[in-house]
């Protein structure tokens, strides 16, 4: 039997849901040219892309066609769905075709229904309507957390048994090369500023960093890294203080390198349902201070210096923390972070997708 991704997320830029397509496909790959039994299980396994992508994905086992169309949940659920509808068909974005019949959807959060604000009225009327008949017609539904699995559970009406668990990781940042030239290249002084990552919603509770940011009498620069997302409403970001920087979006190479050299990192979002970002920093080495919400604490564990992320007092006591740490703290903070992500590799992910697969080898 053959497999069918629906690989529209190829198409668009690279934020968490994104990042995890293109890493648990790209260990899947991985994994079939490891092994040729698997490879001959799932079949002949082909990703479709509504135009080329932004980025070519590399794969060796997994091919790519381009199937041309209509666009955006318009080719999903019309020219996706004529292509497909005989074969099974894995969805890792939240979206896919409503009347596929053998169809494994991942869901990555219950954001939406959380924080309605924060997304585009457009984004949120077609995604309220899709999700919910999507998931219960689903032959499978994945997520990447038990947080995400008990929210989406309660928000879709469904046992909280009928997600499986395939997780984020953050080994890809480690494959990006060191690179010192990061700091003169933005004019920050190694290990001398902090760091963070998120884009212009609501939930990533920008604003209320830069307001705690600049109560900090001599805080070490904050620099923050990101820019709009589709569909997602945007807030006003407008640094408080001449120490905080916005350098919008950045290429992966100076994300790793921006985060290597930061004296800490700092994640206040209101929620999510895993927290990439976060864990990357742990990966590599970097001290963590993250808001207590969501998915967060399970998935950091104790790693973390954590803050009340609605309480900008409490983001300005963690941020000046972060900034003061002693070198015996500084350490153990850095190896519990390193002992944390590690339990986090996106072949393992893989592996746990290949489970699934196979559970739905008679779908």
């Amino acid at each position: 039997m053959s497999l069918a991704i629906n690989a529209r997320f190829l198409t668009q830029p690279v934020s968490g849901v994104q990042r995890y397509a293109r890493e648990v496909l790209g260990a899947l790959d991985a994994l079939l040219v490891e092994d040729p039994e698997l490879a001959q299980r799932l079949g002949p396994v082909t990703a479709y892309t509504p135009h080329r992508p932004v980025a070519d994905p590399d794969w060796s086992q997994i091919k790519l066609e381009v199937l041309e169309g209509a666009r955006s949940h318009l080719w999903e659920q019309t020219t996706l769905l004529r292509a497909t509808r005989q074969t099974r068909l894995l969805s890792l974005g939240n979206s896919g075709p409503l009347l596929h019949p053998h169809q494994i959807v991942a869901f990555h959060d219950t954001h939406l229904w959380d924080m309605p604000d924060a997304y585009d009225w457009r984004y949120r009327l077609w995604h309220k309507t899709l999700r919910g008949p999507l998931a219960r017609r689903a032959a499978k539904t994945v997520t990447v957390s038990a947080h995400s699995a008990n929210a989406l559970a309660a928000r879709l009406r469904l046992p909280e048994a009928r997600f499986r668990i395939v997780p984020n990781a953050a080994d890809h940042i480690l494959r990006q090369v060191d690179d010192p030239s990061i700091c003169a290249r933005y004019d920050l002084a190694p290990r001398r500023y902090l760091l963070s990552v998120g884009n212009a919603s609501e939930n990533k509770n920008i604003p209320r960093l830069l307001e705690a940011h600049a109560r900090i009498p001599d805080a070490l620069p904050l620099v923050i890294v990101g820019g709009d997302a589709p569909g997602l409403a945007k807030v006003g970001l407008t640094p408080q203080g001449a120490g905080a920087r916005l350098i919008g979006r950045v290429a992966d190479s100076e994300l790793a390198n921006l985060m290597r050299y930061a004296g800490g990192f700092v994640f206040p979002s209101l929620h999510e349902g895993f927290g990439i970002p976060p864990l990357e920093a742990m990966a590599l080495g970097v001290p963590v201070a993250a808001a207590r919400s969501g998915a967060l604490p399970d998935v950091l564990g104790t790693a973390p210096l954590w803050f009340e992320p609605r309480n900008t007092d409490d983001i300005a006591r963690a941020l000046s923390d972060l900034g003061t740490l002693s070198s015996s703290r500084r350490i153990a903070m850095i190896q519990d972070g390193l002992r944390q992500s590690s339990r986090y590799r996106w072949r393992s992910s893989a592996q746990d997708l290949v489970h699934v697969l196979k559970g739905s080898d008679a779908a």
